[in-house]
């Protein structure tokens, strides 16, 4: 799994106005817990079509997959972004997400989702994330993974940190405002070997 397949336009945040770690880490949860809440979107529900008797007919046998398992959710059904920041924070009072080069990586294992998630965020200005090379961070990945998901996880983790060693590819991103685009621009590089 690439970096692109954990990300959608909708998990992209360019050039945040984020002033502190707590800050970013809310922002990561923020994103992610609004794509959490959006349903999957069907090509086929997008426009209804009535039947011969004016109902809407098959529409109410297809239900969009949820994101979610339903036997952990809150009252909602969703992970809420509250949940999602406590899941960062506990992880960080572990030891600092941060990949040094302005880059940061937090993660954490969910039971309430059934398979990966990232979201993106780049910073208008650096923040302090506790860098061993002292470098201000820039670019922060939200990595939520199923709980269940041990070997997959770190193989995730290995893989973001070998893309983000790249200088360029850290460059490149930090050009970026519009997260479509930016979106589109990781889609088109290789896998990570």
């Amino acid at each position: 799994m690439d970096l692109s397949q954990l990300l959608s336009p909708e998990r992209i945040s360019c050039q945040c106005k984020v002033q502190s770690k707590k800050r970013a880490l809310q922002t990561l949860a923020e994103v992610l817990s609004q794509s959490l809440l959006a349903p999957e979107q069907d090509p086929e529900l997008e426009e209804p079509t009535a039947d011969s008797n004016g109902s809407i007919g098959s529409l109410a046998s297809k239900l969009l997959k949820s994101r979610v398992k339903s036997d952990e959710s809150d009252h909602k059904g969703t992970l809420s972004e509250m949940g999602i920041l406590d899941a960062f924070i506990s992880r960080e009072r572990l030891g600092s997400t941060c990949l040094d080069h302005g880059f940061a990586l937090p993660h954490s294992r969910i039971g309430l989702i059934d398979k990966p998630i990232a979201a993106l965020i780049t910073l208008e200005e650096g923040i302090d994330f506790g860098a061993n090379d002292k470098q201000a961070v820039d670019l922060v990945v939200g990595l939520l993974v199923p709980e269940e998901c041990n070997d997959g996880h770190l193989q995730i983790l290995a893989m973001l940190a070998k893309r983000f060693s790249e200088p360029g590819f850290r460059e490149k991103l930090r050009s970026y405002s519009d997260p479509v685009e930016l979106h589109t621009y990781l889609t088109q590089l290789p896998p990570v070997q």
